[in-house]
Protein backbone atom coordinates (compact mmCIF):
# COMPACT_ATOMS: atom_id res chain seq x y z
CA UNK A 1 0.00 0.00 0.00
CA UNK A 2 1.25 3.57 -0.77
CA UNK A 3 2.57 5.58 1.65
CA UNK A 4 -0.59 7.45 3.39
CA UNK A 5 0.93 10.87 2.65
CA UNK A 6 1.54 10.29 -0.82
CA UNK A 7 -2.09 8.76 -1.16
CA UNK A 8 -3.52 11.87 -0.01
CA UNK A 9 -2.03 14.19 -1.82
CA UNK A 10 -2.92 11.55 -4.67
CA UNK A 11 -6.33 11.28 -4.01
CA UNK A 12 -6.66 14.76 -3.35
CA UNK A 13 -5.51 15.70 -7.09
CA UNK A 14 -7.16 13.43 -8.58
CA UNK A 15 -10.18 14.69 -6.93
CA UNK A 16 -9.62 18.12 -7.39
CA UNK A 17 -8.97 17.44 -11.57
CA UNK A 18 -12.49 16.11 -10.99
CA UNK A 19 -14.45 18.90 -9.52
CA UNK A 20 -12.41 21.46 -11.79
CA UNK A 21 -14.05 19.34 -14.92
CA UNK A 22 -17.29 18.81 -13.82
CA UNK A 23 -18.08 22.32 -12.97
CA UNK A 24 -16.26 23.15 -16.39
CA UNK A 25 -18.24 20.90 -18.53
CA UNK A 26 -21.29 22.00 -16.99
CA UNK A 27 -20.63 25.46 -17.74
CA UNK A 28 -20.35 24.08 -21.65
CA UNK A 29 -23.57 21.92 -21.69
CA UNK A 30 -21.47 18.74 -22.14
CA UNK A 31 -22.86 17.17 -18.72
CA UNK A 32 -22.49 13.67 -19.73
CA UNK A 33 -18.67 14.36 -18.46
CA UNK A 34 -19.63 15.36 -15.20
CA UNK A 35 -21.78 12.00 -14.52
CA UNK A 36 -18.55 10.24 -15.41
CA UNK A 37 -16.89 12.87 -12.41
CA UNK A 38 -19.40 10.93 -10.32
CA UNK A 39 -19.01 7.80 -11.29
CA UNK A 40 -15.60 7.83 -10.78
CA UNK A 41 -15.23 9.52 -7.24
CA UNK A 42 -17.68 6.92 -5.98
CA UNK A 43 -16.15 3.98 -7.72
CA UNK A 44 -12.36 5.65 -5.33
CA UNK A 45 -14.82 4.64 -1.93
CA UNK A 46 -12.36 1.70 -1.34
CA UNK A 47 -9.24 4.14 -1.57
CA UNK A 48 -10.10 6.05 1.73
CA UNK A 49 -11.76 2.30 3.13
CA UNK A 50 -8.60 0.66 3.02
CA UNK A 51 -6.75 3.08 5.00
CA UNK A 52 -9.33 3.51 7.63
CA UNK A 53 -9.27 -0.45 8.01
CA UNK A 54 -6.03 0.52 9.30
CA UNK A 55 -7.06 2.16 12.09
CA UNK A 56 -10.42 0.63 12.53
CA UNK A 57 -11.46 -3.17 13.07
CA UNK A 58 -15.12 -2.72 12.45
CA UNK A 59 -16.37 -2.29 8.86
CA UNK A 60 -19.68 -1.14 10.11
CA UNK A 61 -17.79 2.19 12.11
CA UNK A 62 -16.61 3.05 8.90
CA UNK A 63 -20.41 2.22 7.55
CA UNK A 64 -21.17 4.95 10.49
CA UNK A 65 -18.60 7.71 10.04
CA UNK A 66 -19.07 8.09 6.15
CA UNK A 67 -23.20 8.13 7.22
CA UNK A 68 -22.18 10.91 10.30
CA UNK A 69 -20.23 12.93 7.80
CA UNK A 70 -22.38 12.89 4.61
CA UNK A 71 -25.68 13.90 6.92
CA UNK A 72 -23.92 16.79 8.66
CA UNK A 73 -22.44 18.01 5.55
CA UNK A 74 -25.82 17.58 3.32
CA UNK A 75 -27.94 19.54 6.07
CA UNK A 76 -25.19 22.16 6.17
CA UNK A 77 -25.31 22.46 2.11
CA UNK A 78 -28.96 22.74 2.17
CA UNK A 79 -29.29 24.78 5.28
CA UNK A 80 -26.67 27.54 3.65
CA UNK A 81 -28.97 27.59 -0.10
CA UNK A 82 -31.80 28.48 2.22
CA UNK A 83 -30.05 31.15 4.55
CA UNK A 84 -28.77 32.65 1.12
CA UNK A 85 -32.19 32.52 -0.59
CA UNK A 86 -33.72 34.15 2.45
CA UNK A 87 -31.07 37.12 3.18
CA UNK A 88 -30.20 37.08 -0.37
CA UNK A 89 -31.55 39.65 -3.52
CA UNK A 90 -34.02 37.70 -6.07
CA UNK A 91 -31.91 38.98 -8.97
CA UNK A 92 -29.12 37.80 -10.76
CA UNK A 93 -26.17 35.61 -9.26
CA UNK A 94 -27.99 35.36 -6.21
CA UNK A 95 -31.40 33.67 -8.30
CA UNK A 96 -29.42 30.46 -8.23
CA UNK A 97 -30.78 29.81 -4.63
CA UNK A 98 -34.97 28.79 -4.81
CA UNK A 99 -35.26 26.72 -2.33
CA UNK A 100 -36.91 28.30 1.13
CA UNK A 101 -37.65 26.82 4.66
CA UNK A 102 -41.29 26.41 3.66
CA UNK A 103 -40.25 24.10 0.61
CA UNK A 104 -38.06 21.85 3.12
CA UNK A 105 -40.70 21.41 5.54
CA UNK A 106 -42.94 20.54 2.31
CA UNK A 107 -40.64 18.20 1.98
CA UNK A 108 -40.60 16.53 5.63
CA UNK A 109 -44.92 17.16 6.65
CA UNK A 110 -46.25 16.06 3.01
CA UNK A 111 -47.12 13.01 1.29
CA UNK A 112 -45.16 11.45 -1.35
CA UNK A 113 -46.69 12.39 -5.29
CA UNK A 114 -45.51 8.29 -5.92
CA UNK A 115 -45.52 7.70 -9.87
CA UNK A 116 -49.55 6.69 -10.72
CA UNK A 117 -47.72 3.61 -12.57
CA UNK A 118 -46.37 1.91 -9.86
CA UNK A 119 -49.77 2.93 -7.28
CA UNK A 120 -53.15 2.10 -8.55
CA UNK A 121 -55.04 3.84 -5.50
CA UNK A 122 -54.84 7.21 -5.25
CA UNK A 123 -56.26 7.31 -1.60
CA UNK A 124 -52.94 5.38 -1.02
CA UNK A 125 -50.97 8.00 -3.02
CA UNK A 126 -51.49 10.32 -1.05
CA UNK A 127 -51.10 8.68 2.16
CA UNK A 128 -47.50 7.81 1.50
CA UNK A 129 -45.47 9.83 4.52
CA UNK A 130 -42.26 11.62 3.40
CA UNK A 131 -40.45 11.03 6.28
CA UNK A 132 -41.83 7.04 5.97
CA UNK A 133 -39.83 7.41 2.30
CA UNK A 134 -36.38 8.45 3.63
CA UNK A 135 -36.58 6.33 6.37
CA UNK A 136 -36.63 3.31 3.52
CA UNK A 137 -34.39 5.04 1.38
CA UNK A 138 -32.17 5.36 4.27
CA UNK A 139 -32.54 1.86 5.63
CA UNK A 140 -31.42 0.62 1.76
CA UNK A 141 -29.09 3.04 1.99
CA UNK A 142 -26.86 1.64 5.14
CA UNK A 143 -27.55 -1.60 4.48
CA UNK A 144 -25.80 -1.99 1.12
CA UNK A 145 -22.77 0.16 2.36
CA UNK A 146 -22.40 -1.86 5.30
CA UNK A 147 -22.82 -5.28 3.50
CA UNK A 148 -20.61 -3.77 0.56
CA UNK A 149 -17.64 -2.90 2.84
CA UNK A 150 -18.25 -6.32 4.42
CA UNK A 151 -18.08 -7.74 1.08
CA UNK A 152 -14.90 -6.10 0.46
CA UNK A 153 -13.36 -7.66 3.78
CA UNK A 154 -14.01 -10.89 2.87
CA UNK A 155 -13.86 -11.54 -0.81
CA UNK A 156 -12.30 -8.47 -1.94
CA UNK A 157 -12.78 -4.67 -3.69
CA UNK A 158 -12.38 -5.99 -7.21
CA UNK A 159 -14.33 -8.93 -7.27
CA UNK A 160 -16.94 -7.09 -5.27
CA UNK A 161 -17.25 -4.11 -7.75
CA UNK A 162 -17.40 -5.81 -11.04
CA UNK A 163 -20.13 -8.47 -9.55
CA UNK A 164 -22.23 -6.04 -7.69
CA UNK A 165 -22.61 -3.75 -10.52
CA UNK A 166 -23.16 -6.86 -13.23
CA UNK A 167 -25.92 -8.11 -11.01
CA UNK A 168 -27.47 -5.20 -10.59
CA UNK A 169 -27.71 -3.87 -13.70
CA UNK A 170 -29.06 -6.97 -14.62
CA UNK A 171 -31.59 -7.45 -12.29
CA UNK A 172 -32.58 -3.66 -13.00
CA UNK A 173 -32.60 -4.21 -16.79
CA UNK A 174 -35.14 -7.64 -16.40
CA UNK A 175 -36.98 -5.75 -13.81
CA UNK A 176 -37.64 -2.53 -15.93
CA UNK A 177 -38.65 -5.17 -18.82
CA UNK A 178 -40.70 -6.52 -16.14
CA UNK A 179 -42.22 -3.58 -16.26
CA UNK A 180 -42.46 -2.37 -19.59
CA UNK A 181 -40.51 0.28 -19.05
CA UNK A 182 -37.80 -0.92 -21.45
CA UNK A 183 -38.64 -3.05 -24.64
CA UNK A 184 -36.08 -6.16 -25.89
CA UNK A 185 -34.34 -5.47 -29.11
CA UNK A 186 -31.01 -6.73 -30.20
CA UNK A 187 -28.72 -4.05 -29.08
CA UNK A 188 -30.39 -4.83 -25.66
CA UNK A 189 -30.11 -8.05 -25.62
CA UNK A 190 -26.46 -7.81 -26.90
CA UNK A 191 -25.37 -5.78 -24.14
CA UNK A 192 -26.98 -7.82 -21.07
CA UNK A 193 -25.38 -10.93 -22.35
CA UNK A 194 -21.87 -9.67 -22.87
CA UNK A 195 -22.39 -8.25 -19.28
CA UNK A 196 -23.75 -11.17 -17.84
CA UNK A 197 -20.77 -12.84 -19.79
CA UNK A 198 -18.07 -10.15 -17.78
CA UNK A 199 -19.38 -10.92 -14.37
CA UNK A 200 -18.81 -15.03 -15.27
CA UNK A 201 -15.45 -14.51 -16.33
CA UNK A 202 -15.11 -12.70 -13.19
CA UNK A 203 -15.87 -15.56 -11.27
CA UNK A 204 -13.20 -17.84 -13.21
CA UNK A 205 -10.61 -15.70 -12.79
CA UNK A 206 -10.84 -15.27 -8.99
CA UNK A 207 -9.28 -17.78 -6.76
CA UNK A 208 -12.24 -17.98 -3.83
CA UNK A 209 -11.62 -21.59 -2.13
CA UNK A 210 -14.61 -22.31 -0.40
CA UNK A 211 -12.70 -23.70 2.46
CA UNK A 212 -13.66 -21.53 5.26
CA UNK A 213 -16.66 -19.43 6.67
CA UNK A 214 -15.59 -16.19 5.94
CA UNK A 215 -15.45 -16.45 1.73
CA UNK A 216 -19.39 -17.57 1.98
CA UNK A 217 -20.45 -14.89 4.65
CA UNK A 218 -18.40 -12.44 1.73
CA UNK A 219 -20.60 -13.97 -0.55
CA UNK A 220 -23.71 -13.50 1.36
CA UNK A 221 -22.68 -10.06 1.88
CA UNK A 222 -22.31 -9.55 -1.59
CA UNK A 223 -25.66 -10.88 -2.28
CA UNK A 224 -27.53 -8.34 -0.10
CA UNK A 225 -25.57 -5.78 -1.37
CA UNK A 226 -27.06 -6.32 -4.50
CA UNK A 227 -30.76 -6.69 -3.23
CA UNK A 228 -30.55 -3.32 -1.14
CA UNK A 229 -28.63 -1.32 -3.71
CA UNK A 230 -31.40 -2.45 -6.54
CA UNK A 231 -34.29 -1.40 -3.92
CA UNK A 232 -32.43 1.54 -3.35
CA UNK A 233 -31.96 2.78 -6.78
CA UNK A 234 -36.14 1.82 -7.36
CA UNK A 235 -37.13 3.58 -4.48
CA UNK A 236 -34.98 6.32 -5.33
CA UNK A 237 -36.65 7.32 -8.54
CA UNK A 238 -40.54 7.44 -7.46
CA UNK A 239 -40.31 10.89 -5.62
CA UNK A 240 -42.08 13.16 -8.40
CA UNK A 241 -42.59 17.13 -8.10
CA UNK A 242 -45.76 18.13 -6.27
CA UNK A 243 -48.40 20.35 -7.62
CA UNK A 244 -47.13 23.41 -5.26
CA UNK A 245 -43.24 22.25 -7.03
CA UNK A 246 -44.24 22.04 -10.23
CA UNK A 247 -46.51 25.63 -10.04
CA UNK A 248 -42.95 27.34 -8.15
CA UNK A 249 -40.88 25.97 -11.00
CA UNK A 250 -42.45 27.00 -13.61
CA UNK A 251 -42.90 30.44 -11.86
CA UNK A 252 -39.27 30.74 -12.08
CA UNK A 253 -36.74 31.61 -14.94
CA UNK A 254 -35.59 28.56 -16.21
CA UNK A 255 -31.92 29.90 -16.55
CA UNK A 256 -30.12 29.53 -13.13
CA UNK A 257 -32.44 28.56 -11.12
CA UNK A 258 -31.53 25.49 -8.89
CA UNK A 259 -34.69 24.38 -6.41
CA UNK A 260 -34.45 20.56 -7.92
CA UNK A 261 -31.02 20.98 -6.75
CA UNK A 262 -31.76 22.10 -3.51
CA UNK A 263 -34.92 19.50 -3.28
CA UNK A 264 -32.43 16.62 -4.01
CA UNK A 265 -30.33 17.01 -1.91
CA UNK A 266 -32.56 17.94 1.28
CA UNK A 267 -34.03 14.10 0.03
CA UNK A 268 -30.33 12.47 0.36
CA UNK A 269 -29.47 14.45 3.67
CA UNK A 270 -32.93 13.38 5.17
CA UNK A 271 -31.60 9.36 3.67
CA UNK A 272 -28.28 9.96 5.45
CA UNK A 273 -29.83 10.65 8.80
CA UNK A 274 -32.27 7.61 8.65
CA UNK A 275 -29.46 5.64 7.23
CA UNK A 276 -27.55 6.27 10.37
CA UNK A 277 -30.67 5.71 12.65
CA UNK A 278 -31.17 2.67 10.57
CA UNK A 279 -27.66 2.01 11.51
CA UNK A 280 -28.08 1.97 15.33
CA UNK A 281 -31.20 0.48 15.42
CA UNK A 282 -29.41 -2.21 13.55
CA UNK A 283 -26.55 -2.58 16.24
CA UNK A 284 -29.59 -2.46 19.26
CA UNK A 285 -31.27 -5.50 17.67
CA UNK A 286 -28.33 -8.09 16.31
CA UNK A 287 -27.02 -7.17 19.54
CA UNK A 288 -29.28 -8.16 21.18
CA UNK A 289 -30.01 -11.45 19.09
CA UNK A 290 -26.70 -12.37 18.66
CA UNK A 291 -27.51 -14.95 15.96
CA UNK A 292 -24.20 -14.56 13.87
CA UNK A 293 -21.26 -14.88 14.75
CA UNK A 294 -19.76 -12.37 11.88
CA UNK A 295 -22.05 -9.91 12.69
CA UNK A 296 -21.95 -10.26 16.24
CA UNK A 297 -18.15 -9.66 16.17
CA UNK A 298 -18.79 -6.62 14.05
CA UNK A 299 -20.83 -4.88 16.24
CA UNK A 300 -18.82 -5.39 19.18
CA UNK A 301 -15.93 -4.33 17.62
CA UNK A 302 -18.07 -1.13 16.80
CA UNK A 303 -19.38 -0.38 20.22
CA UNK A 304 -15.60 -1.01 21.82
CA UNK A 305 -14.00 1.83 19.13
CA UNK A 306 -17.08 4.27 20.03
CA UNK A 307 -14.48 5.40 22.67
CA UNK A 308 -12.34 6.29 19.83
CA UNK A 309 -14.08 8.44 17.88
CA UNK A 310 -12.59 11.13 18.39
CA UNK A 311 -9.37 10.24 17.29
CA UNK A 312 -11.43 8.96 14.34
CA UNK A 313 -13.07 12.53 13.48
CA UNK A 314 -9.45 13.53 13.33
CA UNK A 315 -8.16 11.16 10.59
CA UNK A 316 -8.29 12.70 7.25
CA UNK A 317 -9.67 9.39 5.34
CA UNK A 318 -12.92 9.81 7.44
CA UNK A 319 -13.98 12.88 5.90
CA UNK A 320 -12.68 12.21 2.44
CA UNK A 321 -14.81 8.91 2.83
CA UNK A 322 -17.87 11.31 4.13
CA UNK A 323 -17.29 14.31 1.63
CA UNK A 324 -15.19 13.98 -1.37
CA UNK A 325 -16.59 10.47 -2.22
CA UNK A 326 -20.33 11.35 -1.11
CA UNK A 327 -21.33 14.76 -0.72
CA UNK A 328 -19.43 16.18 -3.14
CA UNK A 329 -20.03 13.91 -5.96
CA UNK A 330 -24.14 13.56 -5.33
CA UNK A 331 -23.83 17.94 -5.24
CA UNK A 332 -22.11 17.77 -8.78
CA UNK A 333 -24.49 14.54 -10.25
CA UNK A 334 -27.82 16.63 -8.97
CA UNK A 335 -26.24 19.87 -10.54
CA UNK A 336 -25.91 18.01 -13.77
CA UNK A 337 -29.05 16.80 -13.39
CA UNK A 338 -30.76 20.30 -12.94
CA UNK A 339 -28.74 22.06 -15.78
CA UNK A 340 -28.95 19.24 -18.47
CA UNK A 341 -29.05 20.36 -22.10
CA UNK A 342 -32.51 19.67 -23.75
CA UNK A 343 -30.74 18.67 -27.51
CA UNK A 344 -29.22 15.64 -25.51
CA UNK A 345 -29.56 11.86 -24.27
CA UNK A 346 -31.56 11.74 -21.32
CA UNK A 347 -29.85 12.44 -17.89
CA UNK A 348 -31.39 9.24 -16.91
CA UNK A 349 -29.66 7.55 -20.05
CA UNK A 350 -26.55 8.57 -19.58
CA UNK A 351 -26.35 7.62 -16.05
CA UNK A 352 -26.93 3.93 -17.09
CA UNK A 353 -24.22 4.01 -19.60
CA UNK A 354 -21.53 5.80 -17.78
CA UNK A 355 -22.57 3.14 -14.31
CA UNK A 356 -19.62 1.37 -15.74
CA UNK A 357 -16.98 3.45 -15.01
CA UNK A 358 -17.53 3.05 -11.24
CA UNK A 359 -16.30 -0.67 -10.78
CA UNK A 360 -13.20 0.07 -13.23
CA UNK A 361 -12.16 2.80 -10.50
CA UNK A 362 -12.54 0.31 -7.85
CA UNK A 363 -10.89 -1.88 -9.80
CA UNK A 364 -7.79 0.50 -10.24
CA UNK A 365 -7.47 1.10 -6.57
CA UNK A 366 -8.08 -2.82 -5.67
CA UNK A 367 -4.98 -3.18 -7.78
CA UNK A 368 -2.80 -0.66 -6.77
CA UNK A 369 -4.23 0.76 -3.47
CA UNK A 370 -5.14 -2.67 -1.98
CA UNK A 371 -2.47 -4.94 -3.97
CA UNK A 372 -5.30 -7.38 -4.63
CA UNK A 373 -2.76 -9.05 -7.63
CA UNK A 374 -4.15 -12.20 -6.94
CA UNK A 375 -6.61 -12.92 -9.90
CA UNK A 376 -5.80 -14.12 -13.49
CA UNK A 377 -4.46 -11.25 -15.01
CA UNK A 378 -5.78 -12.31 -18.36
CA UNK A 379 -9.40 -13.33 -17.56
CA UNK A 380 -9.81 -10.21 -15.85
CA UNK A 381 -8.72 -8.28 -18.44
CA UNK A 382 -11.62 -10.17 -20.77
CA UNK A 383 -13.81 -9.10 -17.98
CA UNK A 384 -12.68 -5.66 -18.45
CA UNK A 385 -12.82 -5.41 -22.14
CA UNK A 386 -16.46 -6.84 -22.00
CA UNK A 387 -17.22 -4.37 -19.60
CA UNK A 388 -15.95 -0.89 -21.55
CA UNK A 389 -18.09 -3.37 -24.68
CA UNK A 390 -20.98 -2.70 -22.89
CA UNK A 391 -21.01 0.66 -22.00
CA UNK A 392 -20.44 1.06 -25.99
CA UNK A 393 -23.77 -0.90 -26.62
CA UNK A 394 -25.36 1.04 -24.11
CA UNK A 395 -24.90 3.72 -25.37
CA UNK A 396 -26.23 2.82 -29.12
CA UNK A 397 -29.37 1.21 -27.50
CA UNK A 398 -30.23 4.57 -25.54
CA UNK A 399 -29.54 6.69 -28.85
CA UNK A 400 -31.79 4.46 -30.64
CA UNK A 401 -34.70 4.24 -28.11
CA UNK A 402 -38.46 4.90 -29.65
CA UNK A 403 -38.60 8.14 -31.51
CA UNK A 404 -41.41 10.38 -32.14
CA UNK A 405 -42.92 13.32 -33.93
CA UNK A 406 -46.15 14.45 -31.85
CA UNK A 407 -48.41 17.43 -33.41
CA UNK A 408 -50.33 19.32 -30.33
CA UNK A 409 -53.02 21.23 -31.05
CA UNK A 410 -54.04 24.37 -27.80
CA UNK A 411 -56.78 25.99 -26.80
CA UNK A 412 -55.29 29.65 -26.91
CA UNK A 413 -55.05 30.93 -23.64
CA UNK A 414 -53.28 27.74 -22.53
CA UNK A 415 -50.44 28.02 -25.12
CA UNK A 416 -47.68 29.62 -22.41
CA UNK A 417 -48.08 27.48 -19.64
CA UNK A 418 -48.39 24.10 -22.42
CA UNK A 419 -44.42 25.28 -23.48
CA UNK A 420 -43.36 26.08 -20.14
CA UNK A 421 -44.55 22.80 -18.70
CA UNK A 422 -42.89 20.66 -21.68
CA UNK A 423 -39.10 22.64 -21.45
CA UNK A 424 -38.70 20.44 -18.81
CA UNK A 425 -39.26 17.10 -19.72
CA UNK A 426 -36.23 15.69 -20.68
CA UNK A 427 -37.50 12.88 -22.94
CA UNK A 428 -38.48 16.10 -25.38
CA UNK A 429 -35.60 17.14 -27.65
CA UNK A 430 -36.77 19.64 -29.58
CA UNK A 431 -39.80 21.66 -29.39
CA UNK A 432 -41.09 24.28 -32.30
CA UNK A 433 -44.67 26.38 -32.40
CA UNK A 434 -46.31 25.84 -35.80
CA UNK A 435 -48.84 27.51 -37.56
CA UNK A 436 -51.71 25.60 -39.51
CA UNK A 437 -54.66 23.14 -37.84
CA UNK A 438 -51.35 22.07 -34.93
CA UNK A 439 -49.82 24.53 -32.83
CA UNK A 440 -46.94 22.92 -31.24
CA UNK A 441 -44.47 19.74 -32.85
CA UNK A 442 -42.68 17.79 -30.29
CA UNK A 443 -39.28 15.85 -31.03
CA UNK A 444 -39.14 13.34 -28.34
CA UNK A 445 -37.70 9.57 -27.42
CA UNK A 446 -38.48 7.12 -25.12
CA UNK A 447 -36.84 3.86 -23.91
CA UNK A 448 -40.13 2.03 -24.67
CA UNK A 449 -43.42 2.44 -26.44
CA UNK A 450 -45.13 1.91 -23.24
CA UNK A 451 -43.47 5.11 -21.54
CA UNK A 452 -44.71 6.74 -25.11
CA UNK A 453 -48.09 5.73 -24.01
CA UNK A 454 -47.83 6.76 -20.93
CA UNK A 455 -46.40 10.30 -22.02
CA UNK A 456 -49.59 10.90 -24.36
CA UNK A 457 -52.19 9.51 -22.15
CA UNK A 458 -51.00 12.54 -19.49
CA UNK A 459 -50.48 15.11 -22.37
CA UNK A 460 -54.09 14.08 -23.24
CA UNK A 461 -55.53 14.74 -20.15
CA UNK A 462 -54.23 18.03 -19.51
CA UNK A 463 -56.89 21.06 -20.03
CA UNK A 464 -55.27 23.34 -22.17
CA UNK A 465 -54.88 20.57 -25.00
CA UNK A 466 -57.56 20.13 -27.81
CA UNK A 467 -55.92 17.55 -29.82
CA UNK A 468 -52.80 14.97 -30.04
CA UNK A 469 -50.97 13.31 -33.39
CA UNK A 470 -48.12 11.48 -32.78
CA UNK A 471 -46.18 9.78 -35.67
CA UNK A 472 -43.21 7.42 -35.33
CA UNK A 473 -39.96 8.34 -36.48
CA UNK A 474 -37.53 5.47 -38.32
CA UNK A 475 -34.04 5.89 -39.35
CA UNK A 476 -34.42 4.81 -43.41
CA UNK A 477 -30.89 4.84 -45.46
CA UNK A 478 -31.76 5.96 -49.38
CA UNK A 479 -28.41 5.15 -51.23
Amino acid sequence: MLDQYISLILFNVIFVISIVVSFTVLKKRINFLAILMTTILWGLIPWPYFYLREITESVLMITFLRLTISTMCGFLLVFIFIVINKKGKKTGFLNWFQYTFTDFKTNITNNLPIKPILIKDEKQVRRFPYLLYYFLLGFCYFTSILFYFLSYQYIGVVFSSIINTVMVLLLIAFLNLARRLESIDIINASYLIVLLMAGVITVISTPLIFTGGSIFFGIIALSLTVVFWTGFVLLSGLDEYTVHEKERILSLDEQGTNFQLTKSMTKISFFFLFGLISLIIFVAIFRFLDVNIYLTLEIISFLNELQNLPMLLQNPWTWIIGIECTIFPYFIYFQSQNNWPSRSLNWDQWVAILAIFEPLASIFVGFFIGAEAIYNTALLTIAIVLMTIVMVLRYYHEKNSVKSVIFIKVKQHGMKNLINRLRYNPNISELKTLTGEYDIALKTFFPSYFKLKQFLDRLKQIDAVIDVNNLIEFELKIK
